[in-house]
């Protein structure tokens, strides 16, 4: 069965100028392109399905844990973005459950939607398949998706990014510059990307510094704070040598000092700690934490952003890198600033 994408090659024109023909939304196409367009999906026998006529006011959103500070201050962030264009937002939550990730979508095959902001928690060794999926049940149709968290190549899929791997490493690179040479590691949810991409850069920061890798100082957490706490509850057990610890965010950090301190240890004199996302509570904490500023916020809106004007068939840039920065609090440097974070939570 012909589709939105085999009109566009056909007809000689861009993917956008189909979905804004065949969508009617009123944004400005020549009439050349228009009857280029028509005869295309004539002769292909192309039809939209009725449905998608009136689908860009809804917005569906697809988040692993949409009550966790991180994720919700990035739903903020694409609420204030779609509120104002008087969209409809659907939300679900997958909770880093790959199998309730695709039931979600397939509830959504059946609904009118403008768009679809991902944030998925797909398989690297299933990337593949699961896009081709993707691919051919939503964009064909002329629906956008946005992909948070996760840097695509293609030019099907809208993405919004940041560099795990840097940012991991300059957490690691830190501690490793205040004098530490033993440093544990917690490790986020395995089914994500990036909890693999920031222990590389945790372990490529230890590499270039001749410090070598302990596996032992390593262990796994889920990216909740009681993770973070029993982790480190298991890694002061096993060994009490380590003097510093990067956690992959910053809900384990936090828990994880609520384990040191329960051991009796002072943060930063006894162990310092790093974490990942500069969420608000972080600078709340007593020390407050250390930790890799990420954009949540920003991402939400460069996200909502991006769905809007690619439903409304608008070129718009496929790769979306953000950038991020160590921020130095008393976690990890005794002397450092110790200001409150008191908005967006």
């Amino acid at each position: 069965m012909a589709g939105m994408r085999d009109v566009a090659k056909l007809a000689g024109v861009s993917l956008s100028t189909v979905s804004v023909v065949l969508n009617d939304t009123g944004k400005y196409v020549s009439e050349e392109q228009r009857k280029k367009v028509y005869a295309a999906a004539e002769a292909l026998e192309y039809r939209l399905p009725p449905k998608k006529r009136f689908s860009h006011k809804t917005i569906a959103v697809i988040l692993p844990v949409i009550t966790s500070s991180f994720f919700s201050n990035l739903l903020n962030g694409i609420e204030e973005t779609i509120s104002p264009d008087k969209s409809l937002l659907l939300y679900y939550n997958s909770n880093y459950n790959f199998e309730k990730e695709k039931e979600c979508l397939l509830i959504l095959k059946k609904q009118s939607l403008a768009g679809i902001i991902l944030n998925s928690i797909c398989p690297s060794d299933a990337e593949k398949e699961y896009f081709v999926w993707l691919k051919e049940e939503f964009i064909e149709k002329g629906i956008p998706i946005v992909l948070l968290e996760r840097k695509v190549v293609s030019e099907d899929f809208y993405c919004i990014y940041i560099n795990n791997f840097e940012s991991a490493y300059a957490a690691t690179r830190h501690l490793i510059e205040a004098g530490h040479k033993k440093i544990g590691h917690i490790s986020g949810n395995d089914k994500m990307l990036h909890t693999y991409e920031r222990y590389e850069g945790y372990k490529k920061a230890l590499a270039d510094a001749g410090i070598p890798f302990d596996p032992e100082l390593v262990q796994k957490g889920d990216f909740t704070p009681f993770s973070g706490y029993t982790a480190a509850k298991k890694l002061l057990n096993i060994r009490m040598d380590f003097t510093a610890l990067f956690s992959a965010n910053d809900q384990m950090a936090i828990g994880a000092m609520k384990a040191v301190k329960g051991f009796g240890k002072k943060i930063p004199d006894d162990i310092a700690v790093a974490g990942f996302d500069n969420l608000s509570v972080s600078s709340l904490v007593e020390p407050a934490l250390t930790t890799i500023n990420v954009p949540a916020f920003q991402m939400g809106r460069l996200s909502g952003k991006l769905v809007l004007n690619a439903s409304d068939g608008e070129q718009c840039e496929r790769m979306n890198l953000l950038e991020t920065n160590l921020i130095v609090r008393r976690s990890s440097k005794a002397s450092a600033n110790n200001e409150w974070e008191l908005t967006g939570w």
